[in-house]
């Protein structure tokens, strides 16, 4: 080989590209990195502090309000304030997906995993939390605990934010008891005075039963005063009536010795003038049977009627 022609050789190598020169024999394949999402058992960082989980609130069946929503948005189901079925089979999913026991509950274990990933409900700007009212304005409210039935219980359970049905069962003093932990008061189960202070202005109470005062209970006069259509509209009256025939008018009890929607006996019927309406109570309608336990009512306050005081 000639020298001019090794000069042309190694100017031609020179000339080729640098990538055609330094390209590898086999391709290298690069994979996007993968990052797991953090589990609660993996970082820590991100459970709630338990001074901040001690403040919320337990749910459970039938809680309401803006911390149901928040966690039903935590968790993706259906959002409408209401702890129904949808929101507790997601939180018992969430609480196994934990560690935690299965349960249709949000408690202060639960709170502490599901972390940051909750947003606090925000108080409208305009309002400012209430002060509790003073205990003295609250010492003549009645002690209410498991097993009482009146507006009292229901407008306790509208406060607490449960069902309100008015009958102080278990899920009432379960409710009360997370209230009172949460308060720092002593966990009972009974509202007390300070429970009632402790509980301020979201309570609102009930109006005063007619038939149920003092005077109604101590003078047949005063009974006599208030108008049928206020005894029959009473909590205490429409309570009676659902205990006892479901406002069934129709009704008769098994062996046949109650009848109509307030369960009277034929004797109580004929006492009191029903016999002018009908044969019997049930034969009557609805407002003359309302007007025949009205007179009974008058005559013997609630005594006929063992379900109407707890």
């Amino acid at each position: 080989m000639t020298p001019r022609f090794v000069i042309l050789s190694l100017v031609g190598l020179l000339a080729v590209p640098g990538w055609l020169i330094s390209a590898p024999t086999e391709a290298v394949a690069v994979e996007p990195a993968i990052h797991s999402a953090p589990t609660a058992s993996s970082s820590s960082a991100q459970l709630l502090p338990r001074d901040e989980a001690r403040t919320r609130p337990v749910l459970r069946r039938g809680s309401r309000g803006p911390w149901v929503s928040a966690v039903q948005t935590a968790l993706s189901v259906p959002v409408n304030g209401r702890f129904n079925r949808p929101t507790g089979r997601a939180v018992k999913r969430f609480r196994r997906s934990v560690g935690l026991t299965p349960r249709m509950k949000v408690n202060r274990k639960t709170w502490r995993y599901l972390g940051y990933r909750v947003v606090p409900p925000a108080q409208p700007p305009s309002q400012t939390p209430a002060a509790p009212a003073p205990a003295s304005d609250r010492g003549d409210w009645p002690e209410l605990r498991r097993g009482h039935v009146s507006e009292w219980v229901r407008a306790l359970q509208a406060a607490l934010a449960i069902d309100a049905d008015g009958v102080f069962g278990p899920g009432t003093q379960a409710a009360v008891e997370d209230f009172q932990r949460a308060s720092g008061l002593p966990v009972s189960g009974v509202v007390d005075t300070a429970t009632w202070q402790a509980l301020g202005d979201r309570v609102t109470a009930p109006a005063v039963d007619p038939t149920t005062s003092e005077a109604a209970r101590s003078s047949a006069s005063h009974r006599a005063t208030i108008p049928v259509a206020d005894f029959v509209g009473s909590w205490t009256a429409r309570m009676v009536v659902d205990r006892e025939s479901g406002g069934n008018c129709a009704i008769t009890n098994p062996n046949g010795r109650y009848m109509g929607k307030w369960q009277m006996s034929q004797t109580f019927w004929e006492h009191y003038g029903g016999a002018e309406f009908a044969a019997a109570p049930h034969r009557a309608t609805c407002e003359q049977q309302d007007i025949v336990a009205y007179r009974g009512w008058v005559a013997e306050w609630w005594s006929p009627w063992p379900t109407a005081i707890p």
